[in-house]
């Protein structure tokens, strides 16, 4: 009995902690206000960056209203490297978690390309150790890289739809 009290407590806080940290679509909109007010800088301080450690991007990003949410892997295809190997040579920040992204059918991707390869399985294996703090990790592991490019994008997500409802 102890047992089920104790988990449908943990279940209850884990719903408020949900609830307190989902946005509303208030705090959403104005949110997506201050990153579009946002982004055109980055276009407009490109060469600023390029060049540069990528530590000066990140700081700029960092004090901004882009608040890094997700972040993926700018890499090579297996198809056409050699031996199919995957060559890490960039990063994609979201502003949004997948799940949420998904929901919201939008997402804000800025995407940065840097003057490195790092084999793929390599480059994760030395971030995994920083479990639940990995995307803090890569951008640490980023931060002495020269930027070769930066751009950004609005991202909609097409609705899927099954072969029985086309």
């Amino acid at each position: 009995m102890r047992e089920l009290f104790t988990l449908m407590a943990a279940m209850l806080f884990s719903i408020a902690m949900y609830a307190q940290n989902a946005p509303t679509a208030e705090e959403q909109e104005r949110e997506n206000k201050a990153i579009e007010a946002f982004l055109p800088t980055l276009d407009a301080r490109r060469s600023e960056f390029v060049g540069q450690p990528a530590k000066k991007l990140f700081d700029v990003i960092r004090g901004s209203a882009f608040k890094i949410r997700n972040i993926g892997t700018e890499k090579t295809s297996p198809w056409v490297e050699y031996k199919g190997k995957t060559w890490v040579y960039g990063l994609s920040l979201f502003n949004k978690p997948v799940q949420q992204a998904m929901k919201d059918k939008e997402v804000y991707i800025i995407r940065i390309i840097l003057d490195v390869r790092w084999e793929s399985s390599a480059f994760w294996d030395s971030v995994s150790s920083a479990g639940t703090a990995w995307m803090e990790a890569i951008v640490r592991k980023c931060l002495d890289v020269k930027v070769k490019d930066v751009s950004w994008k609005h991202f909609y997500i097409p609705e899927r739809k099954t072969s029985s409802e086309k």
